[in-house]
């Protein structure tokens, strides 16, 4: 048995466990969003985690975007609380729009301490979700077909990796801030740390403008839970922590989601457009959240 599992935004790395899956008999994906909410409801007056979520399967995959050069919160989570007993052979594929990784020491740190190894870690570059972004576009008709082709290139590859169960690791490079090695090296640890302890109760990063018709769909798809409609506005609420996935900002129909400009950052997400998969669809999201 192949067990994948999942954490996905606005698609991209719902499509890639898709199409894997496709590729690998008795293979199933599993969504990482419905274990934590399992998790979360099952425990939410405990301060232990010693009652884990337990995977029988032989092989496990985690897939999974590229969040602030990082793995996402979600998924340092999900594996903190769950366990792979009986499995031989990990390996991940993290999804990305070009910047560089430097998530795979935590992830590998993670797993030793239940004392598995990761076996292969792969990279899949696909289009970024992130219009806060300057140089944000919306890809082409043509620019997804070319990148679909070299995707599904890369898919074969890494399911022959897999069915022989070997070793492998991809190139982690990528964009990186500056010319400055001293200046990236800083960043790149300065980064991610911020990611998994200051932003998770960023209280004004999220927005939404008078765009705004109060459909709802932001807090159906967002898998946190952090969401929530008042007087037919959304509503971030402070003491529920934020994944950063951008599903609220991407799904939003009417592009009424917005990021706030910091000191540190400028947004363009009022001047951009929106990017989730083209295969992904609002029910998508909200199925990864439904407890099974």
């Amino acid at each position: 048995m192949i067990e994948l599992y999942y954490f996905s935004g606005t698609g991209n790395s719902l499509f890639i466990a898709k199409e894997l899956s496709l590729k690998l008999p008795n293979s199933k994906i599993i969504p990482i969003a419905s274990i934590l909410k399992e998790y979360l409801t099952n425990n939410q007056d405990k301060k232990t985690q010693n009652d884990k979520f337990i995977s029988e399967a032989e092989i496990i995959g985690l897939i999974f975007p590229c969040h602030g050069l990082t793995i996402p919160i979600p998924i340092k989570r999900f594996l903190k609380i769950f366990s792979f007993k009986s499995s031989q052979y990990i390996f991940s594929i993290i999804t990305r729009g070009g910047s560089v990784f430097r998530g795979k020491k935590l992830l590998e740190k993670l797993l030793k301490m239940q004392n598995k190894d990761l076996n292969a870690c792969f990279i899949i570059t696909m289009y970024t979700n992130d219009p806060k972004l300057k140089a944000f576009e919306i890809p082409s008709k043509d620019e997804l077909l070319t990148l679909e082709e070299t995707t599904q290139q890369k898919l074969t590859f890494i399911e022959e990796i897999i069915k022989q169960k070997k070793n492998y690791t991809d190139n982690m490079d990528g964009v990186t801030f500056s010319n400055s090695k001293l200046l990236n090296g800083i960043l790149e640890r300065m980064v991610p740390f911020a990611v998994h302890y200051f932003a998770p109760r960023e209280k004004n990063y999220f927005y939404s403008n008078s765009k705004c018709t109060g459909c709802g769909i932001c807090e159906k798809v967002c898998p946190s839970g952090r969401i929530t409609m008042v007087e037919e506005r959304p509503f971030w609420q402070p003491n529920v922590d934020c994944y950063f996935c951008y599903a609220c900002l991407n799904f939003c129909p009417s592009e009424a989601i917005q990021i706030y400009s910091k000191y540190y950052m400028k947004s363009y997400t009022e001047e951009k457009g929106r990017y989730p998969h083209p295969y992904a669809r609002v029910n998508d999201m909200i199925n990864q959240k439904k407890i099974t």
